[in-house]
């Protein structure tokens, strides 16, 4: 089974303003609400391509029930923790330029934390737990590093997603991967990276560090995967019309292990993993299995 855990999941408003004006009363065209979070993410893609998955972490008020039938209404289960307050709305405003304003969830209680361990209690070593995003208020990063370790003891198997210092703190517990982007990377040591030569560098220690498998995001330069064979792989981006990126690199990461498990094919999981970003970079929401199959012709995967 695989289990995404969004700690700070949202609904995004999607709205749109003609001749926006600041300090006036402005009227939008009918808005679309569409829930997110990177774990949550990652469900509706693995959702998208017959994964069956959990959706774990928090939820309150009437934005989480939304977010909670949303899910329902699509066939993917979960066991979210409902604690007091509202879970966050982020608009999404699109003037003459985009702008968006993000919001801050309920803050959470130490008995709330302690109801989201318990919920990780079924794990077994049957199972892929995909670790994502940024923590809610009430919750730190040793809280953050407390969830990779739970996971890593019920022998699931790890998939970590965040920001810099959270991955850093959980590559002790040796994550099957990480997907850092190019700029996270440099991020994590401190320098800015140029080139490939530089990408493998700090790559590789990530893995000396812990992670087993480094996959790095490029944007439209594509990506590189560093295996734990000592392998590695470049792909191209497929091309086409990009309406929105946001869950590229989430459904990246999600079809990458689901066809990993499948197959055991690094180069392969890369090339389908690399159809799966463009799909959703081209699509309104997560990709779906009939476009990303129809990419696949799209995406060159070579051994370096």
């Amino acid at each position: 089974m695989y289990y995404t855990i969004t700690l700070n999941p949202a609904i995004d408003m999607l709205t749109k303003v003609e001749n926006f004006e600041l300090g006036k009363l402005n009227r939008t065209g009918e808005s679309d609400y569409v829930i997110g979070g990177k774990g949550i993410n990652i469900s509706l893609l693995l959702n998208n391509i017959g994964k069956e998955s959990k959706a774990l972490g928090f939820i309150a008020g009437f934005t989480g029930n939304f977010i909670k039938e949303e899910l329902k209404k699509k066939g993917i289960k979960s066991n979210f923790v409902e604690t007091r307050g509202f879970t966050r709305i982020n608009i999404k405003l699109t003037t003459d330029t985009e702008t968006e304003i993000n919001s801050q969830s309920s803050k959470v209680a130490k008995e709330n934390i302690k109801e989201f361990f318990d919920t990780l209690e079924e794990l077994s070593d049957n199972d892929t737990v995909f670790l994502s995003g940024n923590i809610i208020p009430g919750m730190d990063s040793d809280d953050f590093a407390a969830i990779a370790k739970k996971v890593r003891e019920k022998g699931a198997k790890l998939v970590v997603d965040s920001n810099k210092d959270m991955v850093l703190d959980t590559l002790k517990y040796k994550p099957f991967i990480i997907k850092p982007n190019e700029f996270e990377l440099g991020e994590m040591f401190g320098v800015k990276i140029s080139n490939t030569e530089e990408i493998a560098k700090y790559a590789k220690k990530l893995q000396e560090m812990g992670a087993e498998n480094v996959l790095v995001s490029r944007g439209s330069k594509g990506a590189i995967l560093f295996t734990n064979e000592g392998d590695v792989f470049t792909a191209n981006t497929a091309t086409g019309k990009v309406i929105s990126t946001i869950a590229a690199g989430d459904s990246m990461l999600a079809m990458f292990v689901a066809k990993y498990d499948e197959t055991g094919d690094y180069r392969l999981s890369l090339q389908y993993a690399s159809a799966a970003g463009g799909a959703t970079s081209f699509s309104a929401g997560v990709g779906k299995k009939k476009l990303i199959d129809e990419l696949l012709s799209q995406i060159n995967v070579d051994k370096m």
